[in-house]
């Protein structure tokens, strides 16, 4: 039975992707990152919300006066709706803009890459299976794709919402 092969984790590949990505972007990939930041937070908004509401009507309990705390409530549910509005607008700007970096950022790529493989002597290719080297750019640039698209989000959005 065959063992599967461990891969060992290359925190420098990701850097250099992170750098190039980050020249590619100069500003739109940090403001990416501040959204997906704020809709982190947002997220952690609920439990806050819902310890602020058991201590309003915690304070009005023993005197039974809830037409009061309701009075004191509702700013709450406003501001919590506010903040879900505000990140529903995050999320959408955050996701376009990431769409447009992610297929940028990958169109740049594929021409560099190219670029470079013209540059490889025949003999190269000579020694290559037909539409392995292909293969191997086709795939390793979709993995960079969600990369880029899906994984770098979440985890700084996990990363966000773990320390709140």
């Amino acid at each position: 039975m065959n063992k599967p092969m461990k891969r060992k984790i290359n925190f420098r590949t990701l850097g250099r992707v992170l750098k190039l990505l980050f020249r590619s972007y100069p500003v739109m990939v940090p403001l990416s990152l501040v959204f997906v930041i704020f809709t982190a937070f947002t997220s952690a908004i609920p439990a806050l919300f819902m310890q602020k509401i058991f201590e309003i009507i915690g304070s009005y309990e023993a005197s039974g006066d809830f037409a009061a705390a309701s009075a004191e409530i509702l700013p709450e549910i406003l501001f919590l709706g506010t903040m879900y509005l505000l990140s529903l607008i995050f999320i959408t700007v955050e996701s376009q803009m990431m769409a447009k970096v992610t297929q940028g950022f990958l169109s740049k790529l594929r021409v560099t890459l190219f670029d470079k493989m013209q540059d490889l002597p025949i003999r190269y290719f000579d020694t290559r299976r037909h539409g392995d080297i292909m293969s191997y750019y086709t795939n390793d640039i979709d993995t960079l794709r969600q990369l880029i698209s899906q994984s770098l989000p979440t985890v700084v959005r996990t990363l966000v919402i773990i320390s709140t």
